[in-house]
């Protein structure tokens, strides 16, 4: 069954931050866009709704605007580059990171879980002197802390509105 996009700000069926339209519009205005052009659009859209489920994986600042939104956008209650975040739009950097990370499983569907189940695992690591050796028997296969891991380049669009990663190991602290 082809993937559909429902991309209805503050919905609550939403699955994309974007539409097709709008990833292809996009693509329009990039060095390479065969490696977006040459995917079927089932392809595109399933890549665009992969890489929204990552994004919201997710810690970010401020609060959701509608309580029933399946997704973490938009957000209100917090300040970026001294804009208050809106609830009538989703912000261009979460928008650009929607699309390049789609691209991007677009073209490497494994990069996520790994080839193997043991991609990303390291036996050994060396700095100089110091050497750690790590018992990869206790290591789980296959999966990522944080989508950052595998792709660093989003935190240069996400990095301003996250609170440093997935749900796994972060958490906020209040002091009053």
């Amino acid at each position: 069954m082809p993937a559909t996009i429902n991309a209805t700000l503050s919905s609550a069926t939403a699955n994309s931050y974007v539409t097709l339209a709008e990833a292809d519009s996009y693509f329009e205005t990039v060095p390479d866009s065969a490696s977006w052009d040459n995917k079927t659009t089932d392809q595109k859209n399933r890549s665009l709704i992969t890489a929204t489920r990552w994004i919201d994986s997710l810690n970010f600042y401020g609060d959701r605007c509608d309580e029933d939104q399946a997704l973490k956008w938009p957000r209100n209650n917090y300040d970026y580059d001294q804009v208050e975040l809106e609830c009538s739009l989703i912000p261009s950097e979460i928008k650009y990171a929607t699309f390049e990370l789609a691209r991007a499983l677009a073209n490497d569907t494994d990069a996520i879980t790994g080839n193997n189940a043991t991609t990303g695992l390291y036996e050994e690591v060396e700095l100089g002197d110091l050497r750690v050796r790590y018992n990869t028997r206790s290591q789980s296969s296959g999966s990522v802390n944080n989508i950052f891991d595998v792709y660093p380049w989003l935190q240069s669009y996400l990095g301003g509105y996250t609170l440093g990663g997935t749900g796994t190991y972060q958490f906020r602290i209040f002091r009053g």
